[in-house]
């Protein structure tokens, strides 16, 4: 994944941005306890490994349950069924469980993201939820890429004039590494997910907004989400006028007044309270409910369950639909 801007060395800024996805994924996962009922001891190896061969069961129900229960075991059992892809006569079986395992590992790390509110960093909850619906996506590359464009900011972003900064990273990101919004494919699940929002560099006003809050703080811009009915946009708190940006349109930079034009072309009203900053975690659960409307758009029941589970976990109890 090249940045399409000058490559640059890896900061101490990203350097914390690596650490703090660390946190929340892999290996922090819980042992689990083994399969016999009424256990309570962790598994060992050996019974880790006992739970590998019988993904050669020919009964699905059976190997369903190995499955769960492999997801439960974590890092641990990710060792074992990667030194059993060598010689297993079934490849498929056991790439369900490491996609299982993985699945479940940024669930957990959804649950831990959530209960640090309202710290954390945007593109950390918007990567576990992309992982959610696929477990292959590499988190640290993606990590990588928004590094370098950091890197390759020019140097008004860094300034102390906070209009100049706002105004060199709307030019900077829109028509130098050319983010801007996916207006002819909206629907498109791609544009709520973060992997493929960098790769494509397009997307919903939500997931470019992660891209431009990831940038900003790598470069000490002290950036907002501010999330409108129906839009989303981004705030300077430190710039009179105009310190709104619209990263879906073209990074133009707004008023309130512009913002609340574009919430009556939605249908809606706006009002003081849907101009309060909103926090990393309330990010990451709005591109669950985009998720599960672009998917319930195309019957996909199996990834609408696995956003809507994406949710739960940072917003328990609201199983809502209000995007």
């Amino acid at each position: 994944m090249s940045a399409g801007c000058n490559q640059g060395r890896v900061t101490e800024s990203s350097k914390v941005a690596l650490t703090r996805r660390n946190r929340y994924d892999d290996d922090a996962s819980p042992t689990p306890r083994t399969m016999t009922a009424g256990k309570s001891t962790p598994p060992d190896d050996r019974a880790v490994r006992a739970m590998v061969d019988m993904l050669a069961d020919h009964d699905p129900a059976i190997r369903a349950r190995v499955v769960a229960h492999l997801a439960q075991a974590g890092e641990r059992a990710v060792v074992v069924l990667k030194a059993a892809e060598r010689t297993t006569p079934h490849p498929d079986r056991i790439e369900e469980a490491l996609t299982a395992i993985h699945r479940e590992q940024a669930l957990r790390g959804l649950d831990r993201f959530r209960s640090v509110e309202p710290a954390g960093a945007a593109e950390t909850g918007a990567l576990l939820v992309a992982r959610v619906l696929d477990p292959r996506i590499d988190a640290d590359q993606v990590l990588r890429f928004l590094d370098k464009l950091a890197e390759a900011a020019p140097g008004p972003m860094r300034e102390a004039d906070p209009a100049q900064a706002l105004r060199t990273l709307a030019v900077y990101m829109y028509s130098v590494c050319g983010f801007d919004g996916a207006r002819n494919d909206y629907p498109n699940p791609a544009n709520s997910l973060l992997d493929q929002v960098v790769t494509r560099r397009t997307g919903l006003p939500i997931t470019l907004g992660v891209v431009y809050l990831a940038v900003a703080q790598r470069v000490g811009i002290p950036l907002e989400g501010v999330g409108l009915p129906a839009h989303f946009v981004l705030r300077h708190p430190d710039v009179a006028d105009r310190s709104y940006l619209d990263p879906f349109n073209r990074a133009r930079l707004l008023n309130e007044d512009d913002c609340a034009e574009i919430v009556q072309a939605h249908g809606f009203s706006m009002g003081p309270e849907h101009l309060a900053a909103v926090s990393p975690q309330e990010i990451a659960a709005r591109i669950c409910r985009n998720l599960i409307l672009a998917y319930r758009r195309r019957r996909d029941v199996e990834r609408e369950g696995l956003a809507r589970d994406a949710h739960r976990r940072l917003r328990p109890g609201q199983d809502m639909l209000t995007v």
